[in-house]
């Protein structure tokens, strides 16, 4: 088997677990939100997280945040997630604002952008750590 081979095998549960992860910080993000704010409403969950994830999901893959050396090296990830991260996040904030037709709120902006940059970069660092491990990559 080929080394190409074998990494195109590799590849793609650590991208399925990085995608499931990413997933995780934004509902946790949205959880916790809710929590402080007690806010119960179940479309507070999609007014959030939906623009967050289908930004991220729809630009960072063309970014790098799902590239192999990304993946498993936490030298990539901590630089390059924050970087991606900072231009997704303002991206979906503006989207959130559009889609729910809400006035721009600073405050919010920079919290869910900052919260969700450290949640994004521990995970992905944490991840790509674990990942060397399990799948020996390097």
């Amino acid at each position: 088997m080929t080394a190409k081979a074998t990494t195109s095998r590799m590849l793609t549960p650590l991208v399925s677990v990085a995608a499931f992860g990413d997933v995780a910080v934004f509902a946790l993000f949205v959880f916790a939100g809710r929590a402080e704010h007690g806010i119960i409403q179940e479309a507070a969950f999609w007014r959030t997280a939906l623009p967050f994830a289908a930004v991220w999901f729809a630009l960072s893959p063309w970014l790098g945040a799902f590239r192999t050396s990304t993946l498993t090296s936490a030298r990539a990830s901590a630089w390059r997630i924050p970087l991606i991260w900072l231009l997704c996040g303002v991206i979906a904030v503006v989207l959130r604002v559009w889609l729910t037709d809400r006035t721009f709120q600073l405050t919010f902006a920079l919290v869910a952008i900052g919260v969700q940059a450290v949640m994004l970069v521990g995970w992905r660092v944490a991840f790509s750590l674990v990942s060397r491990r399990i799948f020996g990559t390097t």
